[in-house]
Formats: structure tokens, sequence, C-alpha cells
């Protein structure tokens, strides 16, 4: 989810911001950081809060490959 398809949706990054509970200093970092990709657990909330209406966008999320991570057997 990019945060200008997020300010769109709400207006504003303020009223976005208020949409979720967080503050918009999030915004700019996540502006400089995440190339402008709200997180992930972020993006969920504003799906919710736009009652659905927002897409999570899953092709911004790079997905874990299992031989990159390999998960460990128990004994």
């Amino acid at each position: 989810m990019r945060i200008e398809d997020v300010t769109k949706f709400f207006g504003n990054a303020a009223r976005a911001c208020d949409a979720i509970g967080t503050s918009q200093s999030n915004f700019t970092k996540w502006k400089k950081l995440n190339r402008g990709i709200v997180p992930a657990q972020h993006a969920v909330s504003f799906v919710i809060a736009s009652n659905g209406e927002l897409r999570l966008g899953l092709e911004d999320y790079p997905l874990i490959k299992d031989q990159d991570h390999p998960i460990q057997q128990a004994a």
C-alpha cells in the first residue's frame, strides 16, 4: 500500500493518521525509509478503517522464501 493512495482516500495525511491513531511523523518516516510504502501492520489498519475500499497491495511487500529461511525441525 502506497502513502499516496492512503492520503488520496482520506483527503490528507492528518485525516489518514487520525483514522488509524498514528502520528503524522510516521508518514514522514515511511516516505523516507520505506520508499512511500506503508508498513504492513499499518496497511492492514488502513484497509479496516476504509471498510475495505483501500487494498493491501501485496505487490508492495516482499515474500519470504522458504529456502532463504529454513524451518527448523524438532528433534
